[in-house]
């Protein structure tokens, strides 16, 4: 990469890392605004606790305005402390969530890539440069605001007290720029370093789980062990390499701080013992004195606060790259239909898909109506593509060729992840409740909604025999279910959705005949009003659909079309 290149992808990640706090802009807003009033609190306590000084040194009792002005102040500030934490844990979850979300779009398969995202990379990027960019934010975000009003405060109030404390004040921040600036530069290098030992630490773990049959096959147990201890060593002397720059960096400005505050407490301390006197300064009094030193160090704060950020700007910065290709565009559901609660026709029209790496489509020239409120099998050999199909239709692939549209009452648009409810061979329970496994399908439904839900999937004689009904806690120490019975928890799931289509692949899979006729019959139940296309080798499932299609060598062709009253 040439200089120029490599200064157009600086800009170009800056740019995006600046775009990225868009969801939780508004609220760090807030925490630089309670940021500012918390320097403007603090500054009232610190005047209160002058004037008790002041009170005790003189050999008086302190006086209640000195008390009231120290605790009110005190409270006031805390108030600001803890509001700034609020603003900034929400505005961190905002832009955390907001990214996870086109993270999750962005390595779904669908649209066109010209390859399968590495894995490592991908749970790095999910599960720790998210927080990486996220915390970035919600760090510098509030500080860069709330910097220049905290330090100009604290300025004309010291100015106000002593205008020679001001000007030492002044001229030692003129040195915290550079130092700013070398902090940037020892932090960009590290965070390089360490993001790319955390990488390859992640992809030599992931490897080790997925081939670890194969290792212990091949005796290569030992090898990949110290290939681990390398890659954490390499990740651990990075991490260590980053503490020790920010540590250098921070030394430097320790100097300059604590330079600055010895030379005002100098000066403060020979002009109340009368050693230094200058004419224009106003007369210098205990507390005048008090409150400055008192004041002096809260200056720096914002200062150190920024220079601290510089490490976790660098971070975000060399998460970027690591992160941004991945992501899916944000979308708007302007032009979305919901299928919600409406009849839905599913329509593809001479649809092809083909694999970036494969030679032949894997469908073409598809052509197939599934009508609203009915019932549409897809039969076919293993490896004919149905699921794919189904990916199609749910939104998950985009085709190579041809168009998917959903048509309702009020629309049409193409297929859009979480428009559908899906039901697969495999059905995830989740630590927790079989309530809480249901109403993964719609997070705020209430009790009498459950309980609809459980009666729609057949699930009424089973929560009726537990201990706990629906509280009966799921997984290790908790109650198990069959296969039947957890596929019934799929169908509660999508019948809590209220989806008014539904996509199953292969959902009565691995059933004996009797478990699968009492699922078809629950699914039946179910869907009354809802569209369904189901993929399927079951005969049995596929007598019961309304229309028939089979799928073989990525085309297909109708079986057989009844109407059902």
């Amino acid at each position: 990469m040439t200089t120029d290149q490599a200064g157009t992808a600086t800009v170009e990640a800056r740019e995006w890392l600046g775009a990225a706090a868009t969801p939780g802009r508004r609220w760090l807003l807030s925490a630089a605004g309670c940021q500012a009033l918390e320097t403007a609190f603090t500054i009232v306590q610190w005047t209160g606790l002058a004037l008790v000084a002041g009170d005790v040194l003189a050999g008086d009792r302190p006086s209640w305005l000195g008390l009231g002005v120290l605790f009110g102040g005190g409270l006031l500030a805390a108030g600001a402390t803890w509001s700034t934490a609020r603003f900034q844990a929400v505005g961190r979850q905002r832009i955390a969530h907001a990214l996870r979300r086109r993270l999750v779009a962005g390595l779904l398969p669908a649209g066109q890539r010209d390859g399968e995202p590495d894995p490592a990379t991908a749970a790095l990027a999910t599960v720790e440069l998210t927080d990486d960019i996220a915390d970035f934010h919600a760090q510098s975000t509030p500080q860069r605001l709330s910097a220049p009003v905290s330090m100009a405060l604290i300025l004309s109030v010291t100015a106000m007290l002593q205008w020679p404390a001001a000007v030492i004040l002044l001229l030692a921040s003129l040195l915290i720029p550079l130092n700013l600036r070398l902090a940037g530069l020892f932090a960009k290098e590290g965070a390089d370093a360490q993001a790319a030992a955390g990488a390859r630490l992640a992809a030599v773990v992931l490897d080790s789980f997925r081939g670890l049959q194969t290792l212990r096959n091949i005796s290569a147990l030992e090898r990949r062990r110290s290939e681990l201890a390398r890659a954490a060593a390499d990740l651990n002397a990075t991490t260590i390499a980053v503490i020790r720059r920010a540590s250098l960096s921070g030394a430097v400005m320790d100097v300059v701080i604590t330079f600055s505050i010895a030379a005002n407490a100098t000066y403060i301390g020979l002009s109340l013992l009368g050693y230094v006197r200058m004419g224009a300064a106003p007369g210098m009094t205990l507390f005048r004195g008090l409150l400055a030193l008192l004041v002096c160090p809260m200056y720096f704060q914002p200062l150190r606060a920024m220079a601290a950020s510089f490490h976790s700007r660098e971070r975000a910065l060399s998460a970027v790259p690591a992160i941004s290709g991945f992501l899916a565009e944000p979308s708007s559901n302007a032009e979305r239909v919901s299928p919600a609660g409406e009849p839905v026709t599913v329509v593809l029209d001479n649809v092809s898909l083909r694999f970036p790496t494969a030679d032949e489509p894997t469908l073409r020239g598809l052509n197939l109506t599934g009508q609203a409120g009915s019932w549409t099998a897809v039969a076919g050999p293993s490896g004919a593509g149905k699921t794919t199909l189904l990916s199609l239709i749910a939104g998950v692939r985009a085709p190579s060729h041809g168009t998917v549209q959903w048509l309702t009452p009020t629309g049409a648009s193409a297929p859009w992840l979480g428009g559908c409810a899906w039901i697969g061979q495999q059905t995830v329970l989740l630590p927790g409740s079989i309530g809480d496994n249901i109403r993964i399908g719609r997070p705020d439904a209430g009790r009498a909604d459950l309980e609809r839900a459980v009666a729609a999937a057949g699930l009424a004689e089973v929560v009726a025999r537990l201990p706990l009904r629906l509280d009966t806690p799921l997984g290790e120490g908790g109650w198990g279910l069959s296969t039947g019975e957890a596929r019934r928890i799929a169908i509660a799931r999508a019948f809590l959705s209220e989806a008014g289509l539904w996509v199953l692949d292969e959902p009565t899979a691995h059933l004996d005949a009797d478990t699968e006729a009492q699922l078809i019959v629950a699914l039946r139940n179910a869907t009354r009003g809802r569209t369904v296309i189901v993929a399927t080798h079951s005969t049995a499932l596929a007598r019961s659909a309304d229309l028939l299609f089979g799928l073989s060598d990525g085309t297909i062709h109708t079986v057989r079309e009844e109407t059902r009253v």
